[in-house]
């Protein structure tokens, strides 16, 4: 009888994160300050957020910040917690919606030379349909990168944009071309917005995979669904971007109480809560 005992792990599972800056399995934070009610329940302030960044600041490496909080905060405020973030190592940036309300209010020059004086590095901006012309477009991004701010590009389904517009999935090659002209502008990212990946629904893993192969997985970012749209949405989007495209995979959109439960998520030798 082999009455000889098992060998034992001499430690538990150690999270295996890459030193920063990361190209991939990189993590994107949302941070919804004090004005998301009722839609959130997570507060982020300047108290909160130093203890929360001594934690979780090796998980993640960009943080959005809302669009109301940078609007209506008092922008010493907006500053101190700007300063905080990089600190850490972790990039704030600007949600797309701060463009579209700008661009609605016909401002965007106004807004990017705001960004750089509320100490945002980083911007994103969003496909326009048929509403901005190239040469408006391009205007833009070379005033963005004049003033030493990254941007990123956010494709959405062109509702998003325009109510009009039917909700319709779009083609890679939709996106692709939309998305070219910042890269090549020097776009960070494209972001694939959620919402675009609900409507390919059976195609999505296709149609990004088609967008994978042309611009490379480390200048992609999938979000995940918000909690205000579905309190689970996040993992069942987070768990499909992981089997169709890896565990190394960019993903954003995750609040300040997901974080810690990304990695877990792409090592099933981790502990998870769920």
């Amino acid at each position: 009888v082999n009455t000889s005992k098992p060998k034992q792990n001499s430690t538990f599972p150690e999270l295996k994160l890459l030193p920063k800056p990361r190209v991939l399995r990189q993590t994107w934070l949302k941070d919804v300050g004090y004005h998301e009610a009722p839609h959130y329940l997570e507060r982020m302030g300047l108290f909160e957020l130093e203890d929360f960044l001594e934690v979780t600041s090796s998980r993640f490496d960009y943080v959005k910040i809302t669009t109301p909080q940078v609007l209506y905060s008092p922008p010493d405020w907006i500053r101190k917690k700007n300063h905080l973030y990089k600190k850490y190592q972790i990039t704030p940036y600007l949600d797309h919606t701060y463009f579209k309300f700008a661009f609605k209010n016909n401002c965007v020059e106004h807004s990017i030379e705001n960004a750089k004086t509320l100490g945002f590095d980083m911007m994103e901006f969003m496909n326009t349909s048929t509403d901005v012309s190239s040469k408006q477009w391009k205007y833009w991004r070379k005033l963005t990168n004049s003033l030493s701010i990254n941007f990123m590009f956010e494709y959405h389904p062109l509702k998003n944009w325009n109510a009009n517009n039917r909700d319709l999935p779009s083609t890679s090659t939709q996106i692709t071309e939309a998305a070219l002209p910042f890269f090549e502008d020097g776009a960070q990212f494209l972001v694939l917005d959620h919402e675009e990946f609900e409507l390919q629904d059976t195609a999505a893993e296709e149609v990004f995979g088609e967008i994978v192969s042309e611009f490379g997985l480390e200048r992609l970012c999938f979000e995940v669904t918000s909690p205000r749209e579905g309190l689970h949405r996040w993992r069942e989007d987070l768990a499909a971007y992981i089997a169709m495209f890896g565990p190394d995979c960019n993903v954003c959109n995750i609040m300040p109480s997901q974080v810690l439960q990304v990695e877990p998520m792409r090592d099933n030798s981790l502990l998870r809560q769920f």
